[in-house]
């Protein structure tokens, strides 16, 4: 009886969830940061600072990692940056876009969950596409190579928590727009969410190089290309999320 009750429940919250509701279930609070508050929080006269271009728009005095971390998401589903893709999803069916990049793909989870209806290119690291080449082998897999002069094109490009992982986030922006999509949706955590007394850096997580507040990305990725909408999609995992197009 207890698994026909716990089976009705699902199926009924998986229903109501899409509404951000849940039956029956006892409210516990999403609590993440630094057990102790003082000096967790960022100075509120420096919430939109900005820094020099040359420190990728990142206010003066804050720490960059300096040494490359590689992080194998290889084995990732969607715990994090679900809605990101489901609003990729969305860009892609309102534009008409037909065909989807998504550099530094991982698993490749979401970009099968929500674009797979579109013609898909998942770029990654060599060990990661060829993991890709053999779990989904229907599928366009390449290696990404910022490097590379001639990547395959695509009308919309994702790069969903990639940029905090490089050393230089200008190389990524400059394949990207190789690459000639109409749209780019990018994502990375927002700092100023986290309440890890991170403000000045390094970043907590010791696979990101730097992380910025709203402010700052917005600055820098105007270096690059036009702005169209930038936002909070997931607070409690700290995302900010940006839909961009190259510059006319």
């Amino acid at each position: 009886m207890s698994q026909l009750v716990t089976m009705l429940k699902r199926g009924v919250n998986g229903f109501f969830g899409i509404f951000g509701l849940q039956l029956g279930a006892k409210h516990v609070p999403f609590v993440a940061g630094s057990p102790v508050i003082d000096g967790s929080f960022p100075p509120y006269a420096e919430l939109h600072a900005v820094g020099k271009r040359e420190n990728y728009c990142i206010h003066d005095g804050y720490r960059h990692r300096q040494e490359y971390s590689y992080y194998d998401d290889r084995t990732s589903t969607d715990e994090y940056q679900d809605e990101v893709y489901r609003y990729a999803k969305e860009v892609a069916d309102k534009y008409g876009l037909q065909t989807v990049a998504d550099v530094g793909c991982g698993s490749a989870y979401k970009l099968m969950k929500y674009l797979q209806d579109k013609k898909t290119i998942g770029l990654d690291v060599a060990d990661t596409y060829e993991a890709l080449r053999r779990r989904y082998p229907d599928r366009q897999w390449a290696i990404s190579n910022f490097d590379d002069e001639h990547p395959p094109t695509a009308d919309l490009v994702i790069a969903s928590d990639v940029i905090e992982h490089l050393l230089d986030p200008d190389q990524m922006m400059e394949y990207i727009l190789r690459i000639r999509p109409r749209y780019i949706v990018i994502s990375t955590p927002d700092r100023n969410l986290m309440r890890l007394g991170t403000h000045n850096g390094p970043p907590g997580n010791p696979n990101h190089i730097r992380e910025w507040s709203m402010a700052e990305l917005n600055a820098y990725l105007a270096t690059h290309v036009e702005i169209l909408e930038h936002f909070h999609s997931n607070c409690a995992q700290w995302t900010q999320c940006v839909l961009a197009r190259p510059r006319a």
